[in-house]
């Protein structure tokens, strides 16, 4: 049970980090400098009040000096991102494809809870996921290479390029149609857009569907781009029913259907087959 403890810690610390980019980067501040501070009295927080998860629930979710509260979203982060990095690790161990999914999935927590605050992502994260996918699959192909194996088909690379392409391809086609269907539909409503959106899909979704590819391939693209839509009826469902105004943008859906995906991908393809 150590090592396990070890990296649930691990990647509730590593949870902290994502929050700091979850704040900093849409606002192009350094994740370096200034250290952790609250955003009401300014007072830099101490290393002990920094403490993932165990700081928001001693300090009842307050800052220490002036009381203000702190957004449930920080442990929220930090537990998610804890979670992810034990199971990742039960399921894959310590191994190179555990380090590639690690990324995947924290660039995963970073994107969704962005698009949820600002209905939209920097451009350049998804291809920072998408370089990071390319170079996690460099060292295996070279590996490959070297036992005398120049079949493309199973080449990592040429596999990551490939669901680059078609996450690229394949998605931009849905938005290209979408965006004529939507355009043609307000005309006829007379109106300028559907609760502010004017597209169907955004660039961002597009982006993230090229860094599924990478990750995980043709097949997991189309499923990621099946299994989403299913995940916001439901939560169209539960606002509706408990009356919330608040909409979530697609980015966080395409997410879980993600992870859905990466974990009974296949179990899923084979009932549908």
């Amino acid at each position: 049970m150590i090592i396990e403890i070890f990296v649930f810690i691990f990647g509730s610390c590593i949870g902290s980090f994502l929050n700091v980019c979850i704040h900093r980067l849409p606002k192009s501040k350094s994740l370096a400098f200034p250290g952790s501070f609250c955003p009401k009295c300014k007072k830099p927080i101490k290393f002990y009040d920094n403490i993932p998860i165990l700081s928001y629930l001693f300090l009842r979710g307050r800052c220490r000096k002036c009381s203000e509260k702190i957004s449930l979203r920080y442990p929220i982060v930090e537990l998610i991102t804890a979670i992810f990095f034990l199971v990742l690790y039960l399921k894959l161990g310590l191994t190179l494809e555990l380090a590639k999914f690690v990324f995947l999935f924290s660039v995963l927590v970073v994107v969704s809870f962005i698009d949820i605050d600002y209905h939209a992502i920097p451009i350049y994260l998804c291809f920072i996921g998408i370089t990071g996918g390319l170079l996690f699959v460099l060292w295996p192909t070279c590996a490959l290479l070297k036992t005398g194996v120049f079949d493309l088909k199973v080449l990592p690379l040429y596999k990551a390029f490939a669901g680059l392409l078609f996450g690229f391809g394949f998605t931009y086609a849905f938005k290209f149609f979408g965006d004529i269907g939507l355009d043609f539909y307000l005309k006829f409503r007379k109106q300028e857009s559907i609760e502010g959106e004017k597209e169907s899909l955004g660039l961002g979704d597009v982006d993230f569907m090229g860094m599924v590819g990478v990750f995980l391939g043709v097949k997991a693209v189309v499923l990621v781009f099946f299994i989403a839509p299913f995940i916001a009826l439901l939560y169209s469902a539960y606002a509706i029913f408990f009356k919330k105004t608040h909409l979530i943008p697609y980015l966080p859906y395409l997410s879980l259907a993600t992870v859905i995906t990466f974990f009974w991908g296949n179990k899923i393809l084979s009932f549908v087959m």
